[in-house]
């Protein structure tokens, strides 16, 4: 849910629900509605929930019918115990929450970039750097005039993709943006600026120091591979299954990266300081020595060396805090394949029942869901086994299905998005089965279930 205060200073609340309305003459239909602006004076979880539910009632809609919400990932939303999603799930146990994947990943990278002094240190000096061209058209002249391709970004809280954009600047033109300072050094000793002087001199040092190469090396390499799975859970056809894979795909390269990736990292910076003739060696560090109590106690030998530190202080706790990070918070995410897992693809439904397990899976979601016969799954699931052939969720999300065994048992999909805010398209699906009690399907649930997704309208 997302809260942005207007030129009033009022904080707007937009709300945007998702409806799969299934009915077995015409099938399945998916819609996103924008239904209007809320002004909030309580942003908390009880205030937020109470403002939604008013406006649900004045619509006419009753909460009991959500099989879905989600939301970015602030304690007033996603909180287990004061939270916007624990507040409806109380009140309705069906109305799941999935966080937005996407900013679950951003979240990930802004932790990383504090998890250390050289970390913040690092991005501290790419937004000084920044600072410092873009406060004059002239300084930022002499930036364009010797860099070419690309250009210093600033950082955001809100860009998801502003600090690898920022350090991919540096990663391929350090010796541009060096020359870039040292013209600049001169142009503000013509002028007699001491500050500009200052400023930019003591940035062009820290950039022609071997830990700082290294340092932007690493620091691309995570974020590479971060923003690439950032950007493929934007598509629209993404569904749980994807977004699983994806994140165990990340964790896996990051743990194999704690192992292996500070040596391929300083092969990549050598090539940076030979061309900047930067001498790859270690500032010294002062040894921190324990004061001894009484004389009999030994002497301490354990001495570490300035690339121990490093990789210590800063290597080791990005990459651990990136992996447990994400771990956390996408722990949610299973649950949800868990439950729904045997119905991504027709793989799955065939691998469930080879397996066994179909009987088990068809039950668990029964009993979670409370409106599902699971003899009647079982009985469709196999029915699908034998003629349909989805092999991907996207079948799913572009074709809502139904399947006819003998003319008395359909499947519907329902899709649930991802993300909390329909503008940024951060969308995955999931699929279940829609409400039927016998064969005949005289008791189908029929009209529309409400899947919420509360923050800004899709302009």
């Amino acid at each position: 849910m997302d809260c942005t205060p207007d030129l009033s200073h009022q904080e707007q609340l937009s709300v945007v629900l998702r409806v799969v309305n299934g009915e077995s003459s015409k099938g399945v239909s998916i819609s996103e509605h924008f239904v209007g602006f809320l002004n909030v004076l309580d942003t908390t979880g009880k205030g937020l929930c109470e403002s939604f539910l008013g406006h649900l009632e004045t619509l006419g809609l009753d909460i009991a019918n959500c099989r879905g919400q989600s939301y970015d990932n602030g304690s007033n939303m996603q909180g287990n115990k004061q939270g916007v999603q624990k507040r409806v799930l109380d009140m309705n146990n069906k109305a799941l929450s999935v966080p937005c994947g996407s900013h679950t990943l951003n979240i990930v990278v802004g932790d990383a970039a504090k998890s250390s002094m050289t970390s913040i240190s690092f991005f501290g000096l790419l937004q000084r750097l920044y600072t410092l061209f873009s406060s004059s058209v002239n300084r930022w002249a002499i930036l364009t005039e010797h860099v070419k391709n690309l250009t210093v970004k600033v950082l955001s809280t809100t860009r998801w993709e502003c600090r690898v954009d920022s350090v991919k600047a540096v990663r391929y033109q350090l010796p541009e943006l060096v020359n870039a300072l040292s013209a600049l050094i001169e142009y503000a000793t013509e002028k007699r600026d001491a500050d500009v002087v200052s400023t930019a001199a003591s940035i062009c040092k820290e950039m022609q120091t071997w830990p700082f190469i290294l340092c932007t090396i690493v620091w691309y390499n995570v974020l590479f591979q971060i923003n690439k799975v950032s950007k493929m859970l934007q598509s629209p056809q993404v569904s749980i299954e994807t977004l699983r894979r994806e994140t165990r795909g990340v964790t896996e390269f990051l743990e194999e990266y704690r192992e292996k990736g500070l040596t391929s990292a300083q092969t990549d910076a050598r090539e940076i300081a030979e061309k900047l003739k930067v001498e790859m060696t270690w500032p010294e560090v002062r040894q921190r020595r324990a004061a001894r109590q009484f004389e009999y106690e030994g002497k301490e030998q354990t001495e570490s060396t300035a690339e121990e530190h490093f990789k210590r202080d800063f290597f080791l706790v990005l990459v651990d805090t990136a992996v447990v990070t994400i771990k956390e918070r996408f722990s949610q995410m299973e649950s949800f394949h868990e439950l729904y897992g045997f119905l991504y693809t027709i793989d799955e439904m065939r691998s469930s029942e080879q397996k066994g397990k179909l009987d088990e899976c068809c039950q668990r979601l029964e009993l979670k869901m409370h409106d599902i016969d699971a003899e009647d799954l079982v009985l469709e699931v196999k029915g699908a086994n034998t003629r349909d052939r989805i092999t991907k969720p996207s079948c799913l999300v572009n074709r809502p299905w139904k399947l006819r065994t003998n003319d008395t048992l359909d499947i519907f999909t329902e899709v649930l998005c991802v993300s909390e805010c329909p503008m940024r398209r951060h969308l995955a699906s999931r699929s279940r089965c829609s409400d039927y009690k016998d064969l005949r399907g005289e008791n189908r649930v029929k009209g529309p279930h409400i899947c919420l997704r509360l923050g800004p309208p899709n302009y």
